[in-house]
């Protein structure tokens, strides 16, 4: 019978021994998920007295390969930054209670423990769990926090009882580590038509980011696998917040903020390569994965020569692409930054009603970064990716 496509269900799970097959832990919502194992075609070409090119077809080494279209879900997002960029470093969230209750409207909450200014926050749970952004703080236990809200009126949607929840933001940076363990991971597919096929080894080859004030920030994963086993019947629970949005974007280059950026492209690569060696089996011994490469386009209002003078001049400055949630949905966020950026093109486009430019960057190693490229990544996920 013919199969629905949006049945198709796609799990994902860290692997704690490589190429050990891990039941999915998180499932992917995705756009896409292309996937395939890909088998060497080795032919016999000999000659044997006949009129025939091929005279014999043989499966050669196998492996398969991934490539999967996700929407940037801030929960989600960590899983593909861990898999390629590196170790996830993880500063914890504040996790304490309302000292005495709050009501609708309230522009102000106590707390036992203090949360610094500038923190999102998410206060009580269920029905009446909502987001809020801390703007002061004063008192000394209990606390008084200046909050606004996502309310009407600039605070608090709800009121809330004495001892309820309020936890603020995790953060989450990826930077580079050569002496890491890399990260490999398990997909578990159904492809709707009874087959439950698990791929073990899942190690990154590339990661595209591309921000579009038009559109939803996208993500796009390239990896690399073992062919796919047979394996138990997956039944997937979906994340339930919002993702990141294109008009979310804020940018920073040339030493200031800027708001000429139309759309921005980061792709993060390392070269893999499935080995196949003497152990006498037709998958790969090991999928090794190489060095990292970080590589942006950038779209951009020409109303000024601030944007081109990085590349003519040669001009190396921090370059950061940051998006924040309002308050309503969390004020998660994701920035990605190359602190040593080489813009080696700028191209004015005369194509359009008004005047703009394309360039071209790369990330150059630092210490800041401890690499090319480094992201943060603040939600409401305390354990590390």
């Amino acid at each position: 019978m013919t199969q629905l496509s949006r049945l198709a269900k796609l799990g994902w799970a860290k692997e704690s021994v490589v190429a050990t097959y891990v039941t999915p832990t998180i499932y992917l919502p995705f756009l896409k998920a292309d996937h395939e194992d890909v088998y060497a075609e080795l032919k016999d070409e000999s000659y044997r007295n006949n009129d025939s090119v091929l005279q014999g077809m043989y499966q050669g080494p196998v492996n398969a390969t991934w490539d999967i279209d996700m929407l940037a879900y801030p929960d989600l997002t960590g899983h593909f930054l861990r898999s390629i960029i590196g170790p996830d470093t993880v500063t914890a969230a504040t996790s304490t209670t309302l000292s005495a209750s709050s009501s609708i409207g309230a522009t102000s909450i106590s707390t036992a423990a203090s949360i610094a200014a500038n923190t999102y926050v998410s206060i009580d749970t269920a029905g009446v769990q909502e987001y809020a952004k801390v703007t002061a703080v004063s008192g000394s236990g209990p606390y008084s926090l200046t909050v606004t809200g996502a309310g009407t009126t600039g605070g608090l949607q709800f009121a809330h009882s004495s001892a309820a929840a309020v936890v603020s933001t995790t953060t989450h940076t990826f930077k580079q580590n050569p002496t890491a363990a890399k990260a490999t991971y398990s997909l578990t597919v159904d492809d709707t038509a009874g087959n439950v096929l698990g791929y073990t080894a899942c190690t990154a080859s590339d990661l595209q980011i591309k921000i579009d004030p038009k559109a939803i920030v996208s993500l796009n994963l390239k990896m690399v696998s073992n062919p796919g086993a047979t394996q138990s019947t997956i039944t997937p629970t979906y994340t339930t917040v919002a993702p990141n949005l294109g008009w979310e974007w804020t940018m920073t280059n040339a030493g200031g903020s800027s708001d000429r950026g139309l759309t921005f492209d980061c792709t993060v690569k390392r070269a893999v390569d499935p080995i196949h060696a003497s152990n006498g089996v037709q998958s790969p011994r090991e999928i090794f994965q190489g060095a990292l490469e970080a590589d942006g386009t950038y779209k951009a209002l020409f109303s000024n020569n601030t944007d081109l003078n990085l590349y003519l001049n040669y001009t190396q400055t921090p370059t950061t692409s940051t998006v924040t949630q309002p308050i309503a949905q969390g004020g998660m966020s994701l920035a990605l930054t190359l602190s040593k950026s080489g813009w080696f093109k700028g191209k004015r486009d005369y194509g359009g009603s008004y005047v703009m430019a394309d360039f071209s960057l790369s990330g150059i190693w630092n210490s800041t970064d401890s690499g090319s490229v480094s992201a943060v990544l603040n939600n409401y996920q305390t354990a590390s990716y």
